[in-house]
């Protein structure tokens, strides 16, 4: 974790302390740029986003025991501040954290793997992470998926200064961000994961969305080993304009790396065998084998060796609302509602009814945010979808969502088992009605809508919601 003296802070960052220059060789440890979660000591990063302006929770930083601040020349209240603890003032606070980012990571002598995608970037991440850790204890992986221009700065923060491999996943909306993110973390060895049509309010198409994310190879340094899906057609085709000497993962043989074979079990786990090494996998559906398959490729590609470890009893575990179960009044619920666009919707619903045994089983479909003017087109081709498979009930959740209702009964779905709720609330509020004992449910939608809160109105008596 970083660690800095204020005065170091200034040189590296090219501010001026504002204030108690008496306590300028005081250190630092940790940074933060929200101050309900920042811990004592750390530095606390006064950032002026779109919604909100960190200048004016720095008092309140203070308070909770930030050992000083970040701030820019022109917030009028820095003399309101006081003199206890170090201010250092900056044209730009959230360009002098990236600055702060990019001298630690070279303070680091550590290989930094960088994972994006469409799909399943988070997933890889962490699949990635348990399968080095397994050969490499001084490893690391960014918390949760702070990928982003905010994110990734604090991810190098938090990296131990004894790391041998840094794991960090690197997201994007926009053109613009994934060559900065390159100039911040300087990876190693990258990976693709996929492309598939996320961000087109912003991006446009699925061709701009594969150019995006190959920013990640493009920016890099040409010696880079780059990983990539060898079955996604339109990956393939922008990566090839780029350079040709790929690493290639997929499901079949003209992969570089592929599974020898993997079946889903009753349970709703799946078995994966990659060079002859059996994997135990707590996650269903094809996807999850395409994430697991992407990360063994990276760590083989770093040279590790998996013929000594006994690979079944690995714990691969994805992070939260990524695929994971979890038991709710008498039902078990696949809960993959962090992130939510046509493929990965059809292909968690291709993995949910993949899962054997006698169940009832229950959909709950939220909106796919970000889709640009053809999201309705594809919430009814998610709707003719979900109407090809044996549900009991299908729930949706948010205004975008009345579309893969009508796309489902236009696809011959049957009206009198769905239901449409306008959002989480008020789904809430009936989804216990509405499920029964040892159903089998599965909630999808993106981030925005707010399915966890279906999954809290499905608490058993007694349980915190």
């Amino acid at each position: 974790m970083i660690a800095l003296r204020f005065d170091q802070l200034a040189a590296v960052t090219g501010g001026q302390i504002y204030s108690a220059a008496d306590k300028s060789a005081a250190m630092f440890r940790g940074v933060s740029i929200d101050s309900r979660t920042l811990a004592d000591g750390e530095l606390f990063v006064a950032i002026r986003g779109e919604k909100f302006d960190g200048h004016q929770f720095i008092a309140q930083a203070i308070a909770k025991g930030a050992a000083g601040v970040i701030a820019q020349y022109d917030y009028p209240g820095l003399d309101q501040m006081g003199q206890n603890v170090p201010i250092v003032v900056v044209p730009d606070s959230h360009e002098a954290m990236i600055v702060l980012a990019k001298q630690y990571r070279h303070a680091i002598n550590a290989r930094f793997i960088g994972i994006t995608g469409s799909n399943g970037k988070t997933t890889t991440k962490e699949l990635t992470y348990r399968l080095i850790e397994a050969l490499e204890p001084s490893a690391y992986r960014s918390p949760g998926n702070l990928n982003n221009l905010f994110g990734v700065p604090l991810t190098l923060f938090k990296v131990p200064g004894d790391c041998r491999v840094a794991v960090l996943e690197m997201g994007i909306s926009t053109h613009v961000e994934m060559p900065r993110l390159v100039e911040i973390v300087e990876p190693d060895v990258v990976a693709i994961t996929n492309v598939s049509a996320t961000h087109l309010e912003f991006l446009g198409t699925i061709e701009a969305v594969a150019q995006a994310k190959l920013d990640l190879v493009r920016s890099s340094r040409p010696d880079v080993p780059a990983i990539i899906n060898a079955d996604d057609p339109v990956l393939m085709k922008e990566a090839a304009r780029i350079r040709q000497n790929y690493v290639t993962f997929g499901l079949h043989d003209h992969a570089d790396f592929h599974p020898d074979r993997w079946e889903i079990g009753n349970d709703g786990t799946t078995m994966v065998v990659l060079e002859g090494h059996r994997f135990h996998l707590p996650l269903v559906g094809k996807h999850q084998v395409y994430n697991l398959t992407a990360a063994y490729a990276i760590a083989r590609t770093l040279g590790y060796d998996y013929t000594i470890v006994d690979t079944e009893k690995l714990v691969l575990e994805t992070a939260p609302m990524r695929g994971e179960y979890v038991q709710r009044g008498g039902a078990r619920i696949l809960v993959d509602c962090y992130n939510a666009n046509p493929e990965n919707v059809k292909a968690g619903l291709a993995g949910f009814f993949a899962i054997g045994g006698e169940h009832r089983r229950v959909v709950v479909l939220g909106d796919m945010l970000e889709l640009g003017v053809d999201s309705p087109r594809y919430h009814r081709e998610i709707g003719a979808a979900l109407a090809q498979y044996p549900f009991d009930a299908a729930v949706f959740v948010g205004p975008l969502s009345a579309e893969t209702l009508e796309g489902a009964v236009a696809a011959g779905g049957n009206r009198r088992h769905m239901r449409h709720y306008p959002d989480a609330k008020a789904c809430a509020r009936e989804i216990a009605g509405l499920i029964e004992n040892n159903d089998l449910v599965y909630l999808k939608a993106s981030r925005g809508i707010g399915l966890e809160e279906v999954l809290r109105g499905l608490s058993d008596p007694g349980e915190e919601k």
